[in-house]
């Protein structure tokens, strides 16, 4: 007897449960139309709060700095002096042309000293060999031979991979700037450093007087006139202050503050005349 009553309930249950789920599926077959027709119950909508959208400034561009070791005399110059030309036109590019002194014409030249000293101080601290030109250095570490295009596009893109600070340089008044670095970025302690502002002129349009190139019209991009070792950087100090001297025939000038002892540059910043 209490067997069949047991038998009877779970029937009942089952009955049941069956009953539910054919009305759910029932509901569901005749509602969604409604639904999809928008007939359905109407839900008061709840407005959604707009967000915030916070503007992350851009990091500033990495400089390239792109220094050119050149002469009026060499073969193979002039078509250097042309690439440097379009290199100086890219974004972020900055150039600096040194004609050596070593190897240059009698009449016109726009070689310096200092210009020899700084390309044989690169050969000593890169273990480079004898100089050369054209040559180009690159951020202070890679050297290229500066007439060929496939090898300079090369040296171009390890160059863009070398990260240095940007220098931001304001004038204050007549010949006095102020340099300063990134608000996260500082010298590492021990470093052996030089700032060293060079000064170029406005472009020279030439017609070389000797040489190989004789009588070939040459136009030379920031020739560097003037260079100046302003000392190293304040230990902890975002900014400096300098008075590079320029003059009516000077462009801009260049700041690099670089490692005495690898040649790396670890900052650079380009002012130019308006």
């Amino acid at each position: 007897m209490r067997g069949s009553v047991r038998i009877h309930s779970v029937l009942k249950i089952r009955m049941s449960i069956r009953i539910v789920t054919w009305a759910a599926v029932l509901l569901a077959v005749v509602c969604a139309p409604a639904y999809a027709a928008g007939n359905g119950p109407k839900v008061p909508s709840v407005p959604v709060a707009p967000v915030e959208q916070t503007a992350v400034p851009a990091a500033p561009a990495t400089p390239v700095v792109v220094e050119l070791f050149s002469s009026q005399a060499c073969t193979f110059c002039p078509q250097a002096d042309k690439l440097f030309g379009d290199l100086i036109k890219q974004p972020n590019v900055i150039g600096l042309a040194c004609h050596v002194d070593y190897f240059d014409v009698h009449r016109g030249a726009l070689s310096h000293p200092f210009c020899t000293e700084r390309q044989t101080w690169y050969e000593e601290q890169l273990h480079l060999g004898p100089n050369y030109t054209p040559q180009l250095i690159m951020q202070g570490q890679i050297d290229a031979i500066g007439y060929k295009a496939d090898v300079v596009d090369a040296a171009m893109k390890q160059a863009h991979e070398t990260v240095i600070a940007p220098l931001k340089i304001e004038s204050t008044q007549a010949d006095a700037f102020t340099l300063t670095l990134p608000a996260d970025w500082k010298v590492e302690q021990g470093t052996d450093t030089s700032l060293w502002l060079m000064l170029y002129d406005k472009p020279h349009e030439v017609k070389v007087a000797g040489g190989a190139n004789r009588g070939q019209d040459v136009t030379y991009y920031n020739i560097v006139s003037a260079m100046k070792d302003a000392g190293t950087w304040p230990a902890g100090q975002p900014a400096m202050s300098v008075t590079p001297g320029l003059a009516a025939a000077h462009q801009g000038f260049v700041a690099l503050l670089q490692n005495k002892t690898t040649g790396k540059i670890l900052a650079a910043g380009k002012y130019e005349t308006k």
